[in-house]
């Protein structure tokens, strides 16, 4: 059986953090989750530590002696810097620079698919697809992602960005139908991600689903797998969308649409 080492886990409380605490196996030697909110153990053995997961210092501290850091928490602006776009962006540099000190060898981020919220319906996207973000939460995906880049080829981290769709039990609308990952795929693909050889990647957070669009070859070469497609829930969801033209255009949907101001016929 493999050692994989010691893992941390920013966000640990958030449903995806809480969801990652409980498929860890046993081939960790040392589990430690962070949050900004209380958590109760998952684990026997399980290090739970409270603080602002937005401060680089904190971050840097909580850090040390581990060798993986799985980044959950950038999918929540709130949880990463308070609300502040700025906040986070600077939350993001401290998680990547508090790894490098503190000598982790593989660091894994969760952001929002919102870095590509604003593509049209009809692309079909995948790994080499520039960002296009839809709001605050995809513009700090954008950051990590480059973020990730840097620390790969500058200082050697193994570093994957996974642009998460719509992690639940069942999809809720015919968007979902595209966006939709499973938890156990959601599993599968942490798997992959704490466990495949790479430098640098960046893949997305879906399940095999006929309406997806994204093109996750990326993923699949390195060894996910996802078991699950949203087909069985179609009939139920066809059509259950918003009326906003904008909302509809756009993969990032609701987020995509709020605020708009711009001209929906000059964004390709």
């Amino acid at each position: 059986m493999i050692d994989f080492g010691s893992v941390l886990i920013v966000g640990g409380n958030m449903y995806l953090g809480q969801l990652l605490r409980r498929s860890l196996d046993r081939r960790f030697s040392r589990v430690r989750s962070l949050d900004s909110q209380p958590m109760s153990p998952l684990r026997d053995g399980e290090e739970l530590v409270v603080g602002d997961i937005g401060h680089p210092e904190f971050l840097s501290d909580a850090m040390a002696g581990f060798d993986i850091v799985v980044d959950v928490s950038k999918l929540d602006l709130a949880r990463c810097g308070s609300g502040d776009p700025a906040a986070s962006a600077l939350g993001a540099f401290g998680l990547w620079e508090g790894a490098r000190l503190a000598g982790a060898r593989r660091v894994i981020v969760l952001v929002s698919d919102g870095v590509v919220g604003f593509y049209r319906r009809s692309a079909t996207l995948d790994h080499l697809t520039p960002s296009r973000p839809d709001s605050p939460i995809g513009l700090i995906g954008t950051v990590q992602e480059a973020a990730a880049s840097l620390y790969a080829y500058k200082f050697g981290i193994r570093a994957m960005a996974i642009r998460m769709g719509s992690c639940r039990p069942e999809p809720l609308d015919e968007r979902m139908l595209s966006t939709w990952i499973s938890p156990s795929d959601f599993c599968r693909l942490i798997e992959m991600a704490l466990s495949a050889d790479y430098l640098f990647e960046i893949v997305y957070g879906v399940s095999a689903n006929a309406d997806r669009w994204w093109d996750n070859a990326n993923a699949r070469r390195l060894g996910y797998v996802p078991r699950d497609r949203s087909d069985r829930f179609a009939a139920a969801l066809r059509g259950r969308r918003s009326a906003n033209a904008v909302e509809n255009a756009f993969q990032g949907g609701a987020a995509a649409a709020s605020d708009f101001a711009g001209d929906i016929r000059r964004i390709p």
